[in-house]
């Protein structure tokens, strides 16, 4: 399927779903979005499912963390640093 099929981006709308319905709860989990591999970019014209984690997960010792999938529903996932906060002033 290619980027420009409706049906490819409802395949991929609906593994969002999963993982958000699975994991964004989760106290290292930050956000899940759809985008490009962070090493990839624009240039793979490839999309990944993207959880972002954050900076305590990447600390902890691999035993010790929450695993997620390598994909879903045949779109890849990748972990992501991301220890995002509300600005405040």
């Amino acid at each position: 399927m290619s980027l420009e099929d409706s049906q490819y981006w409802d395949k991929v709308y609906r593994a969002q779903d999963k993982l958000v319905r699975q994991f964004l709860h989760h106290p290292d989990v930050s956000l899940i979005d759809i985008g490009y591999a962070p090493d990839q970019g624009a240039k793979t014209k490839s999309i990944v499912l993207r959880i972002h984690v954050r900076k305590r997960w990447m600390e902890a010792d691999e035993d010790d963390r929450i695993s997620f999938p390598k994909q879903v529903d045949g779109i890849p996932v990748v972990v992501v640093p991301g220890d995002y906060r509300l600005a405040t002033r």
